[in-house]
């Protein structure tokens, strides 16, 4: 009797410590014609794979981002009536937030972890109804899509100017749950920006941005400048050459998506795999090119561009897997996009 008593009590205690424990949903990985993919567009409408509409977000006055967990997705933006929330599934969720002051409320991200979500309402991290100021955030300037969760762990990403930067040049920023930190550049360097984060394994991330015009990637807060295919010497570009806007890693390669210089001036879409370029281009008549976003499914690379001609004001926006073109979306703005 004694000895039931002593199991019976040590298998109560271990069905407790696991409902107590939180992990990172982990979802099968669906073979490739039973994906959906879901392109966002600013104004809030929802276009899968094949170029249909899926969903038009209400009294949505602008959408930032959007993630997926499982079969749900989850968009964070602007709400026409000034509420805070967000919109999952295609519906808005109110968050019920006690603010101390009455601001206006533009979420720049969103992420998701367990029950948690998560929204970048500066200058505070919502994490449900809660809230968590920003540490030193009066100069801090967020990324379009600036923050990024795993296994709970928060990071906040975009530039500042700190106290002793008596030149007023922008410096690339961190923040680690709300703290606050200023990422490391060359020592000649004078201006930084982040502009994408890829978390994972929840100490580790990947950051992608500029560092004195040039693409960058910091990997666990080590910098890396990215070649370009015209030096600055030979671009005639006084300043911006390059630039990551977003990151990615898969089966062990880091993915940087944004756009580069050729020396015409003009920007072309690019993707740098471990830190090699290469451009994507559709063949469309286009007078500029940029990357959106790239993300990971699986052994999958997807990569979202846009292409636009300043000549007749049209734009063509292009999803591609493996470097091959899936669909081609005519005259959005595209946000962004996810996998389900």
């Amino acid at each position: 009797m004694r000895n039931f008593l002593f199991y019976f009590l040590a298998a109560c205690a271990m069905l407790l410590l696991s409902s107590c424990e939180h992990h990172e949903p982990v979802n099968p990985i669906k073979p490739v014609d039973e994906r959906t993919v879901l392109v966002l567009t600013h104004d809030g409408y929802i276009f899968d794979q094949y170029g249909e509409l899926v969903a038009q977000l209400p009294n949505c006055q602008f959408a930032a981002e959007i993630i997926s967990d499982g079969e749900d997705y989850f968009a964070s933006g602007t709400h026409s009536k000034g509420r805070v929330g967000y919109w999952k599934n295609g519906k808005w969720n109110t968050l019920h937030v006690d603010f101390i002051d009455d601001v206006d409320h533009w979420t720049y991200g969103i992420g998701k972890w367990d029950y948690y979500i998560y929204l970048l309402d500066i200058p505070n991290v919502l994490k449900n109804s809660g809230i968590f100021p920003l540490e030193d955030c009066h100069d801090f300037i967020p990324a379009s899509h600036a923050l990024a969760v795993s296994e709970g762990k928060c990071y906040v990403i975009g530039y500042g100017f700190g106290d002793n930067n008596a030149d007023g040049h922008y410096l690339p920023v961190l923040y680690t749950n709300y703290k606050k930190e200023f990422l490391p550049m060359p020592g000649a360097a004078i201006t930084g920006e982040c502009r994408a984060i890829y978390a994972y394994d929840r100490d580790h991330t990947i950051i992608g941005g500029i560092i004195d015009g040039l693409p960058a990637v910091w990997v666990d807060k080590e910098y890396e400048i990215y070649p370009v295919s015209c030096p600055r010497e030979l671009s005639g570009n006084e300043y911006l050459i390059g630039s990551v806007e977003s990151v990615a890693k898969c089966n062990d390669h880091i993915y940087a998506a944004g756009f580069e210089y050729d020396y015409d001036k003009t920007s072309l879409a690019t993707l740098w795999t471990d830190g090699v370029p290469e451009h994507f281009l559709s063949g469309w008549e286009c007078t500029s090119s940029q990357s959106v976003e790239v993300l990971s499914y699986g052994d999958d690379v997807y990569l979202l561009t846009k292409e636009y001609n300043n000549e007749t004001d049209r734009s063509r926006t292009h999803l591609w897997m493996n470097g091959r073109l899936i669909r081609t979306y005519e005259d959005i703005s595209p946000s962004g996009f996810t996998i389900l």
